[in-house]
C-alpha cells in the first residue's frame, strides 16, 4: 500500500501548484488526474491543425502568484505576448473604440479611485463581499467613465450572467494587486512556453523533487476515520461492469488537497464526514444557476480582421443581436503555433445564464444570435474558413462572482471538522483570476499544511 505525506486530487493549475510546492518543500506527494492531460480546464488540445483551450484562457498574474510558484520550484513562467489596450464595442452607436476614450477626460477622477483603492487594506476590501462593484466606486467618484473602465474589465475577468452585477471585493482585489505590482489596471499574458509546456514544467518539478504524477487515475473516495484523513481510495481496476463498486488500491496519506470544484467534490469526499452546514454551502453553490457559462467560439480566417493591435482583448456588454456580454482575442497573435500557416485563429466567448446551460434549444438559438452579432461587429469574421463551437458549462469555468457568492460566502478552504482535508479550488474561498487564482488557492492550503509561510512569497496576501 503506497504511502505519501499528501495526495493531491486533480492536475490542473491548483493541483500541479500544490504538488510542485510540496515536493520542493521535501514532502512526499502524489498528484492524481483522471484524464490523460495536464492542465485541467486550461488544457490545450489539437483540433484539425488548430490548438484550442476548453475556454478562453490567459494568465493574469502580475508577478506575485503563479510566476513566483515557478520561481520557487526551479522553473520559469515565461510571460509572452501581453495585452496593453482594451477595445470596447459601443452597442448603442454600433462602433468600436478604446476604453481610454471613455475615461480620457476624467483622469483626475480615475486617479482619485486608484488612490482610494491602493490605500485600502486587504481587510477593508474583504468587507465588500456582499455589495456590487459600482457601489464601492461611487463612494469616490460619480464619473460613469471610471465605472465603465472597472466594469468592462470585470466582464473580461470575473464573469457573471449579468454584466453589471459583479461583487466589489473580488474585482477590487485584482485591481489593487495590478496597480501595486504593475502600475496599471490589468495585466494578462500568454505563457511563452505554451499551455502544454507550462503545465509540463510544473509536472517535471514534481517528479524532479521526488513526487509522483499519475494521469488516467481517478480518485474514488477520500478516506476519513475519526475526523482524520487517512488517504485516498482508487477505483477497482479493471472495472469489469459499469456499476462495479469494489474498492481498489488505497494511497495512504495524512493530508489530501482536493482541487475539485463544488459541482463534483461530494462525489469523492464523503458528505457524511462533513458538517451539515458546510456540505449545504457546497450544494448551494453547485446549483446550475450559479455556474459561469458561456458560448465558446473559435473562428479561423485567412486575413486578419481586427482594427486594433491583434494582441489586445476586445470586450462588449451586448452584441447587436444578443444580450451576451463577452470577449475576443486573436490567439494566433498570441501564439503563432496555434493555427496553420496563413490563418488567424480568433477566440470568442459570450456569457449566458448558467441555469440555461442544459437547455439545448436555448443554447443553439443563442449561438445563432451571438454569431450574427459577432459578424456585424467584425464583418471579416463572417468569411471564416474554419469554425468550432463549444459550450463552456460542464466542466464550468467557475462560480459566478456576484455579491454574496464570493469570499466569506463560499465554503472555507480548510474543512472545519476533518484534520488534513483541504479544498484548493477557485470555487471555494479564494481570490484572483483564472489559473493564477487556482495557484494562490493551492499556496494557501500548502502553507497551512506546512504550518509556516514559504519565504519566496513574502508577507503578501494569503487567503
Amino acid at each position: 500500500m503506497p504511502k505519501y505525506d499528501v495526495v493531491v486530487i486533480g492536475a490542473g493549475a491548483a493541483g500541479l501548484t500544490a504538488g510542485a510546492l510540496l515536493a520542493r518543500e521535501g514532502r512526499s506527494v502524489c498528484v492524481l488526474e483522471r484524464s490523460p492531460h495536464l492542465g485541467g480546464r486550461a488544457l490545450a488540445v489539437d483540433d484539425e491543425g488548430f490548438r484550442l483551450n476548453l475556454g478562453g484562457h490567459l494568465i493574469e498574474d502580475s508577478g506575485s502568484g503563479l510566476t513566483k510558484v515557478f520561481e520557487h520550484v526551479g522553473k520559469e513562467l515565461i510571460h509572452g505576448e501581453v495585452s496593453m489596450e482594451m477595445p470596447v464595442w459601443d452597442n448603442e452607436n454600433r462602433r468600436w473604440g478604446s476604453i481610454r476614450d471613455r475615461y480620457g477626460a476624467h483622469k483626475t477622477e480615475l486617479k482619485k479611485v486608484i488612490k482610494a483603492l491602493t490605500e485600502s487594506s486587504w481587510d477593508e476590501l474583504e468587507e465588500w463581499d456582499d455589495r456590487p462593484l459600482r457601489q464601492w466606486i461611487h463612494q469616490h467618484t460619480t464619473s460613469q467613465s471610471v465605472v465603465d473602465l472597472f466594469e468592462f474589465l470585470a466582464v473580461l475577468e470575473c464573469l457573471t450572467d449579468n454584466w453589471w452585477d459583479h461583487s466589489a471585493s473580488d474585482n477590487l482585489w485584482v485591481r489593487k494587486l495590478h496597480y501595486e505590482e504593475k502600475r496599471r489596471a490589468a495585466y494578462s499574458c500568454w505563457p511563452g512556453q505554451g499551455w502544454d509546456g507550462m503545465w509540463q514544467d510544473l509536472a517535471d518539478a514534481i517528479s524532479g523533487h521526488g513526487g509522483d504524477v499519475r494521469l488516467n487515475t481517478a480518485a474514488d473516495r477520500v478516506i476519513v476515520e475519526a475526523g482524520q484523513v487517512k488517504g485516498v481510495a482508487l477505483p477497482h481496476s479493471p472495472r469489469v461492469v459499469p456499476n462495479d463498486v469494489e474498492p481498489g488500491e488505497v494511497l495512504e496519506a495524512e493530508a489530501v488537497i482536493s482541487t475539485l470544484p463544488v459541482w463534483s467534490v461530494l462525489n469523492v469526499v464523503p458528505e457524511w464526514d462533513l458538517p451539515d452546514w458546510y456540505a449545504g454551502q457546497i450544494r448551494y453553490l453547485a446549483q446550475d444557476r450559479f455556474r459561469v457559462a458561456w458560448l465558446g467560439l473559435y473562428l479561423a480566417t485567412e486575413e486578419p480582421v481586427t482594427m486594433f493591435d491583434p494582441r489586445e482583448l476586445s470586450t462588449w456588454l451586448a452584441t447587436p443581436h444578443s444580450p451576451t456580454s463577452g470577449f475576443m482575442y486573436d490567439q494566433t497573435a498570441m501564439d503563432p503555433d496555434s493555427s496553420p500557416s496563413g490563418t488567424h485563429l480568433y477566440c470568442l466567448g459570450g456569457v449566458i445564464p448558467g441555469a440555461k446551460g442544459r437547455d439545448r434549444r436555448y443554447v443553439l438559438e443563442m449561438f445563432e444570435r451571438f454569431e450574427a452579432g459577432v459578424y456585424e461587429m467584425c464583418p471579416g469574421l463572417a468569411n471564416h474558413v474554419w469554425r468550432r463551437r463549444g459550450l463552456v458549462f460542464d466542466p464550468p469555468f467557475g462560480v459566478v462572482q456576484k455579491p454574496m457568492l464570493v469570499g466569506a460566502y463560499r465554503p472555507h478552504w480548510k474543512v472545519p471538522t476533518v484534520e488534513g482535508l483541504y479544498f484548493a479550488s477557485e470555487t471555494f474561498r479564494s481570490r484572483g483570476v483564472g489559473t493564477d487564482r487556482a495557484a494562490r488557492a493551492a499556496l494557501t492550503c500548502v502553507e497551512d499544511y506546512l504550518g509556516r509561510r514559504i519565504p519566496t512569497f513574502g508577507d503578501g496576501w494569503r487567503y
